[in-house]
């Protein structure tokens, strides 16, 4: 068998004895795991150094040519001064926590005009032989249709049921409708305001009513626009086959779908840290100016989606530090210019962020509240040594790929790693892959996503007072475009020598479609199967709640007479109300009040329907002495088994 042949050979028995591993860990009991998994493992990287070392050619899949630099230039200063001063002025027009229309028109022009200043680029022409499709144009369409697949199917139902978050996200945007338009929503220990104006735009453009689904709507959508960031990521380490790799784990991994499914602000971090790393990698390869704006525009952007991306600001600099410092920047005259260069990227946030720091100013303790109870003694003393806690933490932030993930059911398969079993054994193989990479072609730009991934665990891994909440799957998502782009390192190298393989190249072909087909089958089974199932047995029901009063409104029930008698740790009667129409639904008694409050129902005209806990005896009780000629059933959840809610009917005719 020729090198180049058993090369290829080893790579592809590498992936089924890592995807071999990596089942028997997820297999094993949490206390401890198996030895036959990391034994495989160690196989497995074995085979594939030998097989990446037999035939080195492999290391060398194409990258994209950087291009050489414009000249130096330094800032135009008319348009600097206007970019200042209009940067001032959105900072003194956002006072109060509003976005006002002078303060945005200026924020807008205080963008453009630092974009003018700095930019020294040709003008941009139309290429002489026009727009030309090409074949690997076709294969990236095909790939955003797939992960608008993996976003919108099934939405209404996946997931149905929501919880209280999503009640506070409608009311704010309910606010921004009633014309308040705030920079920060304080509402629920704070939240950044871009999810809500896309969600109130939704409402706005397409009529659709103040329902966790408009929410879910929009997340999708986010997740969606992760898709290109991921492939101009890829293709900028690992060439146009790497950025398609990338791409496609971004379409189907359920670490990124199903986030962007659930309708809160989850998808926002990875997609604006996908974007803001694939620029400063693209700067990093081609030493052009205007990647590092583009980084630095997206960085200022994200701040407004979801607090831990405020990780990115120094995720960043630690990804570009180490890089240049490992080509020794400071060495040589376009190592300088490139340093500058990214300094100025780093300044395009500024007037990005011109409103957000106007509130961090006027009110640092709200804006700092949710930081700072995880690092800190503001909500409950830290449960031990902070050094420690911090260590062990991180630990198990790096171990949520692939032995024990996020706890919490709403956005994860709960306890389950992040990764599917194929992807997190691409991912151990795809790391060593990276790092012959570097060593092959004394390439430290892979680096820089090495450091970004890990610095991007910290906002999950600092959780100090509450270290029960590492790892999270969606507080940690700021690493998972560094993930996707090093599991896509393996695959990538695979399919960039098909070329080589003459009349072969079948196999390759067969080869990656087995792989691809595998991978989409394995996160199908995660999204639509096993997570559906473990969100529907933990979620609240609330819909079957809200279903049950609109029947008996059907049925001729007068409308102030439906209750749901509240009991510690059930139902928010907001989302009975959202699933009604009405987020204000008024008919809520806690079940402690319910015997004052039943003195008054008796007499009210025509029938009545209470909905009660199944633990909650003593409401039943007072139910029943206050209506003898009422009756209860027991309603079944209607979607899977779970807590069901108990019905007390109370006819018309009864005694006063």
């Amino acid at each position: 068998m020729r090198p180049r042949w058993m090369a290829l050979a080893a790579v592809g028995a590498a992936v089924l004895l890592a995807f071999a591993g990596q089942q028997r860990l997820d297999a094993s009991p949490r206390e401890a795991p198996d030895p036959v998994g990391w034994a495989l493992y160690a196989g497995a990287l074995a085979l594939l150094a030998w097989g990446l070392l037999r035939d080195p050619a492999v290391l060398e899949a194409p990258v994209p040519v950087a291009s050489p630099p414009p000249s130096a230039q330094g800032g135009r200063w008319g348009a600097l001064a206007l970019s200042l001063a209009c940067t001032v002025l959105a900072f003194l027009a956002a006072g109060g926590n509003r976005f006002r229309l002078p303060g945005v028109v200026a924020g807008a022009l205080a963008v453009v005009a630092w974009w003018v200043a700095w930019w020294n680029e040709p003008a941009p022409r139309r290429p002489r032989e026009g727009l030309r499709l090409r074949a690997w144009h076709g294969v990236a369409l095909a790939l955003l249709v797939l992960g608008v697949g993996f976003r919108y199917w099934d939405l209404w139902n996946l997931p149905l049921d929501v919880n209280s978050d999503h009640a506070e996200k409608l009311l704010d945007v309910r606010d921004i409708l009633n014309g308040e338009y705030r920079i920060f929503f304080p509402r629920n220990t704070g939240r950044e305001a871009f999810q809500f104006y896309l969600a109130a735009a939704t409402v706005r453009l397409f009529g659709m009513p103040l329902h966790k689904f408009t929410l879910q709507v929009g997340t999708a959508l986010i997740g969606v626009l992760l898709l290109p960031a991921l492939y101009l990521l890829g293709a900028a380490l690992w060439g146009r086959h790497g950025g398609l790799w990338t791409m496609f784990l971004g379409a189907i991994a359920s670490w990124a779908v199903i986030p962007a499914r659930v309708g809160l602000r989850y998808p926002f971090l990875p997609t604006f840290a996908a974007w803001s790393l694939a620029f400063l990698i693209r700067g990093l390869r081609s030493g052009r100016r205007v990647d590092f704006l583009w980084m630095g525009f997206f960085l200022g952007v994200g701040w407004y989606g979801y607090s831990p991306f405020r990780g990115m600001l120094a995720a960043l600099p630690a990804a570009f530090g180490v890089v240049w410092l490992l080509r020794k920047g400071w060495a040589t005259p376009a190592g300088r210019r490139l340093g500058l260069d990214f300094a100025i990227g780093m300044g395009t946030a500024v007037p990005v962020l011109a409103p957000m720091l106007r509130f961090i100013v006027d009110f640092p303790e709200v804006f700092f509240y949710r930081l700072m109870t995880r690092i800190s003694t503001w909500e409950q003393p830290i449960p031990g040594d902070p050094l420690r806690i911090l260590i062990d933490n991180v630990r198990r932030a790096l171990l949520m790929f692939h032995w024990i993930g996020d706890e919490v059911y709403v956005a994860t398969i709960p306890g389950r790693p992040m990764l599917d079993p194929l992807m997190g054994g691409l991912l151990v193989l795809g790391g060593l892959g990276a790092l012959l990479w570097m060593l092959r072609r004394r390439d430290p730009v892979p680096t820089a996503v090495l450091a970004a991934g890990f610095a991007m665990l910290f906002p999950s891994a600092y959780n100090l007072a509450f270290p029960r909440e590492n790892p999270s799957a969606v507080r940690a998502a700021g690493a998972l475009p560094a993930v996707l782009a090093l599991i896509a390192v393996v695959p990538t190298l695979w399919t960039a020598r098909w070329g080589a393989l003459g009349r072969g190249r079948w196999v390759g072909w067969g080869m990656a479609a087995l792989l691809a087909g595998a991978l989409l089958w394995l996160n199908a089974e995660r999204i639509f199967r096993t997570y559906a199932e473990s969100y529907c047995h933990a979620v609240l029901n609330a819909s079957d709640a809200a279903e049950i009063v609109r029947g008996f409104y059907a049925l001729g029930g007068p409308r102030t007479n439906a209750f749901y008698v509240a009991y510690p740790y059930w139902f928010d009667s907001r989302l009975i109300g959202m699933w009604l129409g009405d987020l204000d639904w008024p008919y809520t008694v806690w079940h402690e009040d319910l015997p004052r409050a039943l003195e008054g129902h008796r007499h009210l005209p025509g029938p009545k329907l209470y909905l009660v806990h199944p633990d909650d005896d003593a409401s039943l009780a007072a139910l029943q002495a206050a209506y003898p000629e009422g009756w209860w059933t027991l309603r079944p959840r209607s979607r899977c088994v779970g807590l069901g809610i108990r019905v007390f009917f109370a006819p018309s005719l009864v005694r006063p």
